[in-house]
């Protein structure tokens, strides 16, 4: 759907939405006049959201506006209506993919009501977490980031690394909100992972490239967000449904919410763990989850995952096990992800590992430390060098993996930065590891390692947005 048919939709449907909830106001919740005005603006919503991650409507100034445009034509004639959410200090109306029809219905209801439902500041924020509305967010802050750029013509790469970004912020402000004693926001949770779920099952190229150029730090988020983009890459793989997509990438994004208990110079340490220091060390997913049992309408799976996502296949690990003998399958796809990210990234007690050499040591513990199967579909489904790899070839030629391969998971795409002389390509370009020679019998090309990328290489800025 182009951004002019999307605007379109877009604009009939808040006309839907404000004669719904006038019908509502007049007639009551339970008439068929209001059942059926909220038949058609859900089929409405469904339909403009079959290729979006959400739909996000916003106050500027005295307009409504979609994608950081106004609709000046039928703002004028819906005066009231924009006076009446400022009132309930809405100014934004975020609309998820997964919406269901009870959510929308309580919601008109909302509009429809009683003014006392939202004489307190939040009330009506309130009134939806209280009915289990997660699918329909409001705010005080304007339009998102993604919603101003989303069918604007901006690249994935850029798209994604917006997802990126705000999956750091929010784990910034959990880190803020624990600290201080705050409830964790699990409805802002819900959206990164949605976000980050869109641009995966759009491209996943992108969001694997960003996985790599991130630098990594404990205390940046970014491992966090990492696994769970490894961990959503595994279920989307199994072909789980949406879901439960979602409910396992809010598990996989708060795993390791219990390092927040554990001094920063432990982790940071750059030597070997004393005994008291590896005890508290490993208490982390038991804190994290308490914390996250005590957190409000926060799925039992992501308490659960994080409890278990450093015990092994093979019952080894910790912390010791207090029920049966198997693993939830989003804990035992978290540890692949946990453990692939760590190996690869640089930390206080280790080097990172090259990719050849993690792919190697996790296959070795196929069976004991990993599920064998998941550990197959991981990385078949990424590769031994995942986008974002720098490698060498053959020929001395360097280049960044762009694409994995599913047909052989050593021969991805490769994007030629540097010739086999060491000199930088000004005009890049991109070979295909699974070409062979004029014979059909040898390939033109083969990754002999991978190398680390550093401040000698020159990385094109579109990948590192």
């Amino acid at each position: 759907m182009d951004a002019k048919d999307i605007r379109s939709k877009v604009e009939e449907m808040i006309g839907f939405l404000i004669s719904s909830a006038q019908t509502a106001n007049i007639y009551g919740r339970d008439h068929n006049l209001t059942k059926d005005a909220i038949d058609r603006l859900y089929s409405m919503l469904r339909d403009s959201l079959s290729d979006r991650e959400e739909i996000t409507i916003g106050i500027i100034g005295d307009e409504i506006a979609f994608e950081k445009k106004p609709f000046y034509r039928i703002s004028k004639n819906i005066e009231k209506f924009i006076l009446r959410l400022k009132k309930m200090k809405i100014e934004k109306i975020s609309f998820l993919k997964n919406i269901e029809k009870r959510e929308l219905a309580f919601f008109i209801d909302i509009l429809a009501g009683s003014a006392r439902l939202h004489e307190k500041e939040n009330d009506v924020e309130k009134a939806l977490e209280a009915n289990m509305v997660k699918n329909i967010l409001i705010g005080t802050i304007g339009l998102s980031r993604e919603a101003e750029n989303a069918g604007s013509g901006i690249s994935a790469q850029v798209q994604t690394g917006a997802s990126f970004q705000e999956g750091m912020d929010f784990l910034t402000q959990t880190l803020d909100d624990i600290g201080n004693n705050r409830p964790m926001d699990i409805r802002a949770a819900r959206l990164v992972v949605g976000k980050i779920l869109g641009s995966l099952l759009k491209n996943i190229d992108p969001l694997l490239i960003l996985t790599s150029l991130k630098k990594h730090d404990e205390y940046t988020f970014v491992h966090s967000l990492n696994v769970a983009i490894f961990t959503l890459v595994q279920a989307e793989a199994l072909g789980l449904p949406e879901e439960l997509l979602a409910d396992i990438g809010v598990a996989a994004l708060l795993h390791d919410i219990g390092k927040l208990s554990v001094e920063a110079d432990i982790i940071k340490k750059n030597g070997k763990l004393d005994k008291e220091e590896i005890d508290k060390m490993r208490s982390h997913p038991i804190d994290g989850a308490e914390i996250l049992l005590e957190t409000p309408d926060m799925p039992l799976l992501a308490a659960i995952s994080t409890f278990e996502h450093h015990m092994k296949y093979d019952t080894q690990g910790y912390p010791a096990r207090l029920y049966g003998d198997k693993l939830n399958l989003a804990s035992m796809m978290i540890a692949i992800a946990d453990a692939y990210d760590a190996m690869r990234s640089k930390r206080s007690y280790h080097e990172a590992f090259a990719a050849e050499r993690v792919y190697e040591e996790m296959m070795e513990s196929s069976g004991k430390s990993f599920h064998p199967d998941l550990l197959d579909i991981f990385f078949k489904r990424i590769g031994i060098y995942p986008p974002g790899t720098l490698v060498e070839l053959d020929n001395n030629a360097i280049g960044l993996v762009i694409k994995e391969s599913v047909v052989d998971i050593k021969r991805p795409r490769v994007e030629i930065l540097y010739n086999s002389k060491g000199v930088e390509e000004k005009d890049t370009y991109i070979i295909d590891l699974l070409e062979k020679d004029a014979s059909g019998r040898k390939y033109k090309w083969t990754i002999t390692k991978s190398i680390p990328i550093s401040d000698k290489h020159n990385i094109p800025a579109k990948y590192k947005t």
